[in-house]
């Protein structure tokens, strides 16, 4: 079968498995529910991994595993995928405090914090806790990333990062990226508009907001899983920096649109940065699997 149609057979059934999860749900009411929503929300994740299973069983037979990019050979840019997600987050939070006059709150103090409005019965718990905040930097760091980027992996990057990379690839390193990239925005939509996925207030502009948000960090997922050969290194990439994500916001005083973190205005400076990185280093080369 031609790789057009491959393309397109995988981009319909993931939109439409992630789609229908996520407009069900919100029609259902699912989404007054904020533990319900984030459950709703991560299993409609698993729609770009369910199409590329789909697609590598129906058309390719003896290649299935190089198809989806499931390579395991450590190299040193695994250890890129895990780094630069802290990167970009730092950057994005240094600048946040730069150009707004936001401010850096210690993340233990910020979920006393919180924990006073939501849960006050655990207050005193957390007060209890030595080293609060380097504790959660490092669940973040190190268990988040691990947890997320197994899940991630075997979700969405299984199909955007591991398939349809094998589709793309020959076409051309930016093309590849940036046509991943803004699909990867719009396949959000319904989670951002339905379910005020990290633009609550602002859902209309928040998804455009967002494909532009993944226009710019596809080139810089995309050169990691390259350079690293496996759709496991974007899995890490995609973990850590989700795993940081919140962390993003919880650092910063009034973390409010449009300097809400990594997705907002200091996340996109972090992001054209790393994606003008990305053009000074790549070069060149043939796909790999």
């Amino acid at each position: 079968m031609p790789t057009a149609n491959k393309s397109i057979i995988f981009l319909v059934l993931a939109f439409a498995i992630t789609w229908a999860i996520v407009i069900g749900a919100w029609a259902a009411g699912l989404h007054e529910n904020v533990q319900i929503a984030q459950g709703v929300l991560a299993l409609s994740m698993f729609g770009p991994a369910i199409a590329a299973l789909i697609c590598v069983f129906a058309f390719e037979k003896g290649r299935r595993a190089e198809a989806l990019g499931f390579v395991f050979k450590p190299n040193l840019w695994w250890l890129l995928a895990w780094l630069v997600p802290i990167a970009l987050t730092a950057t994005a939070v240094i600048a946040t405090m730069l150009l707004s006059g936001r401010a850096y709150v210690d993340p233990g103090v910020a979920s006393i914090a919180m924990a006073e409005q939501l849960a006050p019965a655990q207050v005193d718990q957390l007060r209890a806790i030595p080293y609060l905040g380097a504790i959660i930097f490092a669940q973040a760091l190190i268990l988040g990333a691990l947890i997320n980027g197994v899940l991630l992996t075997i979700s969405e990057e299984l199909g955007w990062r591991g398939y349809l990379y094998g589709l793309w690839r020959p076409a051309g390193f930016w093309r590849a990226s940036l046509g991943t990239g803004a699909l990867w925005g719009v396949w959000h939509a319904p989670m951002i508009y339905l379910f005020g996925h990290n633009y609550p207030d602002h859902r209309a502009l928040g998804v455009g907001l967002f494909v532009v948000f993944c226009v710019l960090l596809s080139p810089i997922i995309t050169l990691v899983r390259e350079r690293a050969g496996s759709v496991w290194a974007a899995g890490i990439f995609h973990g850590t920096f989700n795993a940081l994500g919140g962390l993003s916001i919880i650092v910063l005083t009034n973390p409010t649109f449009p300097w809400n973190g990594i997705v907002g205005i200091g996340g996109f400076l972090a992001l054209a940065l790393g994606a003008a990185a990305t053009a000074l280093l790549h070069k060149p080369q043939s796909a790999t699997a």
